[in-house]
């Protein structure tokens, strides 16, 4: 570059250097963008897993339908997995896989109805209820619901309502009752329509449900004329005289 002038060759010089500074910024910033992805990434994956860790801790005093506990411990094993695969340096994801593949493999596969002993208190029913509405919404979202044929995923949902409507009947009319052995009727009468009111609030999707919405109103019924669930109204043993 002799016969280049001094001042031309200083330019280039320059120039060169603010080109290699131009593409190694841009090589800076697509990393940066890349590794602020792939952290958002982590962040969603860990912040579902959550929401499925919270929802398996609540329901799992009263149980859950066949199929269901085996299906979410599955999905946050798979989860786990992905996070390993999107930053292998998660801490302490090597732990936390071995740890999601062994309760995956102990889960029990599930119950034909709910663990009715396990409600002893309404913050122990109310608790059992929101883990049960957390996987009704899981098996709706996105992810796993997306993963399920629409014939499995609502015959999962209407297992999981239908334990929902199992655990507020057993738990109200029992405390009902006792009431109403008692005879504190106000109290009987309260706890009779608080069952009634949830009932209203799920579908009839189901023989299941039907039933069981029948026995609240009857329940409520009787406790209402001061009488004990099963026993036959006055009116009831007029007719048969």
């Amino acid at each position: 570059m002799d016969w280049v002038p001094d001042h031309l060759r200083l330019f280039i010089v320059i120039g060169g250097l603010l080109l290699l500074l131009l593409l190694a910024g841009s090589l800076i910033q697509k990393y940066e963008e890349y590794t602020a992805a792939r952290r958002l990434a982590v962040q969603r994956l860990m912040l579902g897993i959550q929401r499925i860790e919270d929802a398996l801790e609540l329901s799992r005093a009263g149980g859950l339908p066949v199929g269901v506990g085996k299906l979410l411990r599955n999905e946050l094993l798979a989860r786990y997995i992905t996070v390993r695969q999107v930053n292998p340096r998660q801490p302490n994801i090597h732990q936390l896989i071995l740890q999601a593949e062994e309760r995956a493999r102990m889960e029990p596969e599930g119950a034909t109805a709910v663990n009715a002993g396990a409600f002893n208190s309404v913050e122990s029913l109310n608790r059992y209820l929101k883990g049960l509405n957390e996987i009704y919404g899981l098996l709706e979202g996105r992810g796993l619901g997306n993963r399920l044929a629409a014939a499995d995923r609502n015959a999962l949902q209407l297992k999981v309502v239908e334990f929902q409507l199992m655990a507020a009947s057993s738990y109200y009319s029992r405390v009902a009752t006792d009431y109403a052995r008692s005879g504190d009727w106000p109290n009987a009468i309260r706890a009779a329509r608080a069952l009634d009111s949830f009932m209203m609030t799920r579908p009839r999707s189901s023989a299941t449900a039907v039933g069981l919405r029948n026995e609240a109103r009857q329940l409520l019924q009787a406790v209402s004329e001061l009488r004990m669930p099963g026993e036959q109204s006055a009116a009831s043993d007029q007719q048969d005289a």
